[in-house]
């Protein structure tokens, strides 16, 4: 036991020796050593273990919280009064070229050349300006549809079965040939629809018919002027006109110029597109004697031109190059 005793005291010692041993040489590197300048050892400590000399550590206080500062106010835009657009000067369109070669670009350079006005610009072509004369046949021609007019005019209805007691034409211009007749009746004078549409053969009877009567073989007069037409070359055949009288008449003759009803037909036929085919000082141009009775359907715009100008057809047609 006493052996015992001695060891702890010697371990004791050695420890304690060892301990001396190292705060001597700690004591040596310390920053209270008079070479070492700079923190004192408080400083030392609190800086590199946030300790105090007695061990304990201190606690950071918070740092105080900051106040934001307040964003500027966003400066408001300013504000731009909408100004009124200016409204852009319409570019005006260029006027159509009319192509002066073209038959509308000949009417209007022959009108011009002749003191005319403008005329109508229209399809030549068409079936309301088609040209029969004598140097323009139109053979075996026979119209699509023919429609049949009570030749007084007592009944208004238009019929398009065959009615050998009524006055045929060509169906398209049934309505305004009734509505011109209603119009010259309404005007107190009485109305006959002598005769409309003649086919080839029952022209070329007429035709032999006539020349027979007035003892000649080519169908015109001591003047050289046509009393009767040959087959393909009447205006009849094509169903686009219609001989009006007063009344019936067997013969006709210049006397019937005189009378109220063609009178009345000749100032206002216009109105319904038909113009007098064969007026009497236009004989030299149609070659066909004056036919106070012969309305022909042309239409509307170029029946007005035509009669404000005193045109026959040849001379109208004759503007837009067609001979």
């Amino acid at each position: 036991m006493k052996a015992n005793r001695v060891v702890r005291v010697i371990i004791g010692l050695l420890v304690l020796a060892i301990f001396l041993a190292y705060f001597q040489i700690r004591a040596s590197y310390s920053p209270m050593s008079g070479d070492i300048t700079g923190p004192n050892w408080e400083e030392y400590l609190r800086i590199n273990f946030n300790m105090r000399p007695d061990g304990s550590l201190i606690e950071e206080e918070p740092a105080p919280a900051q106040e934001a500062e307040p964003a500027p106010a966003a400066e408001a835009a300013p504000v731009i009064e909408a100004q009124p657009a200016e409204l852009a000067e319409p570019v005006p369109e260029p006027e159509p070229t009319v192509d002066p070669a073209s038959p509308y670009g000949q009417a209007l350079a022959n009108a011009a050349a002749r003191g005319l006005p403008e005329p109508p610009e229209l399809d030549v072509n068409s079936w309301e300006l088609m040209l029969v004369n004598a140097d323009h046949s139109i053979d075996q021609y026979e119209p699509a549809e023919l429609a049949y007019l009570n030749q007084t005019v007592d009944e208004t209805d238009i019929q398009y079965a065959y009615n050998g007691y009524r006055c045929p034409v060509d169906s398209r211009i049934a309505e305004n040939l009734l509505n011109m007749a209603l119009a010259c009746k309404n005007a107190g004078l009485p109305v006959y629809l002598s005769s409309g549409y003649r086919s080839y053969n029952e022209q070329a009877a007429n035709f032999q018919r006539v020349c027979q009567n007035n003892g000649i073989t080519d169908g015109k007069n001591a003047e050289g002027h046509y009393i009767t037409m040959p087959a393909g070359c009447s205006e009849h055949q094509s169903g686009l006109c219609c001989d009006i009288t007063d009344h019936y008449r067997e013969i006709k003759n210049d006397s019937i110029a005189e009378t109220a009803t063609v009178q009345w037909l000749a100032q206002n036929c216009a109105d319904y597109g038909f113009v007098l085919r064969f007026p009497v000082d236009k004989r030299e141009i149609t070659h066909v004697m004056g036919e106070s009775w012969h309305f022909r359907y042309v239409g509307e715009a170029a029946a007005a031109y035509m009669t404000a100008n005193n045109l026959c057809l040849e001379e109208f047609l004759g503007l837009y190059g067609v001979v």
